[in-house]
């Protein structure tokens, strides 16, 4: 059987590509439709849908700028408390400490006997110098009446000038021989008084250095005492602040996060060679129970000529080139956020001393400047 078919006819060809065509443009009608009908129902569901109402603007907080010519800082030196009078007391001369009255903590009053010395050997050099004092009278005594004696004698012509002569200088020789006894027993007495330490000034006792028993040499601390009063406040002031200051006048000292009042007392002549300050002494105004040696500042201020305007930190935000900006509130309703830049002159942590394209009198927002931009419309919070 052969393979061969006849050649198809024009006219069947066009039939059938008739045939393609017309099923190829149904589909496409049946797909237009069908879009259609789509766009239709997406329409209606669109227009069923209720428009929203418009949001309310943002409400900002803002302050008015307020320029000034100067602005102060804020200067702290750290000092400590003292005692006005702090003493190490300790003996004049050497021995066996016998007894010792008082302990650390003790209140004592100036007079106060404190600590005593062994005192035996100095109460028997007295009693000694005052036995030979008494001898040396009684000597004097006798040479006295001798000396009358001859003197009779003489006027009779019983006695040699020579003889009356020798009574007088013994006279004289016993009277500087009593004059010398004298200032011995003074001075024992008085090495025997200082065998006694007594309290100089009303105070504590800050510590006990040595124990009864102990042998003690002269000028070997024994106590040391402070003076129970108001107690003194030291610190170091940079020098170009000192004209500030003047005695008789008032500081402000922080103490335990407490502000307090000292009056100056002293302010030393000389720059201290480490801490390259001067050394201010102020008395705090009353007696407190603040320990001495504790740390605290002296508060002072330094005024600085420069025009700018004090604003919160954190109305501050990050511009180009270094620079910061603020958001201003120019005009009057309705309200659109400008922006302008600012130059950071002084900051304390919580505000900020500034300089920039703002003017006397423009209000600017002071809290939550990230929830608006620039040009954004806003209201005023009441």
């Amino acid at each position: 059987m052969s393979n061969d078919q006849p050649p198809r006819t024009f006219f069947q060809k066009s039939v059938r590509l008739t045939a393609a065509l017309t099923g190829t443009g149904l589909v496409l009608l049946l797909a237009g439709g069908a879009i259609w009908k789509g766009s239709v129902v997406i329409a209606q569901r669109a227009a069923a849908v209720e428009t929203p109402a418009p949001t309310e603007h943002i409400a900002v907080s803002v302050s008015p700028i307020k320029i000034l010519d100067s602005y102060q800082v804020e200067r702290r030196f750290t000092g400590q408390i003292e005692a006005p009078q702090s003493a190490s007391v300790s003996f004049e001369q050497g021995g066996t400490l016998e007894t010792v009255m008082v302990d650390d903590g003790d209140t004592v009053q100036t007079g106060e006997a404190l600590a005593m010395l062994d005192d035996r050997l100095l109460s028997a050099d007295v009693a000694r110098l005052t036995a030979s004092r008494a001898a040396l009278e009684a000597q004097l005594e006798l040479a006295k009446l001798t000396d009358a004696r001859q003197a009779e004698l003489q006027k009779k012509g019983f006695a040699s000038a020579q003889t009356a002569d020798q009574t007088r200088l013994t006279i004289t020789e016993l009277t500087a021989r009593l004059a010398e006894i004298e200032a011995s027993i003074l001075a024992a007495s008085v090495r025997l008084e200082k065998t006694v330490i007594r309290a100089p000034f009303d105070g504590r006792v800050n510590a006990r250095m040595i124990d009864p028993g102990s042998t003690v040499a002269a000028g070997q601390t024994v106590l040391t005492l402070v003076e129970d009063g108001p107690p003194v406040f030291r610190v170091g002031v940079a020098p170009d602040l000192i004209n500030q200051l003047q005695s008789g006048s008032a500081m402000q000292v922080m103490l335990e996060g407490k502000t307090r009042r000292a009056e100056i007392i002293a302010i030393l002549p000389q720059i201290d060679p480490v801490t390259r300050t001067r050394v201010v002494r102020a008395r705090l105004d009353a007696k407190t129970d603040l320990a001495f040696g504790q740390s605290g500042e002296a508060v002072l201020y330094e005024t600085v000529e420069s025009r700018g305007s004090w604003v919160p930190v954190a109305a501050l935000e990050d511009g180009i080139r270094g620079l910061w900006t603020i958001k201003t509130i120019p005009g009057a309703e309705p309200y659109e956020v400008a922006i302008e830049g600012v130059e950071i002159i002084h900051a304390d942590g919580e505000n900020a001393y500034v300089r920039g394209t703002f003017s006397d009198g423009d209000r600017f927002i002071d809290t939550g400047v990230h929830r608006v931009a620039a040009g954004q419309s806003v209201r005023v919070q009441d």
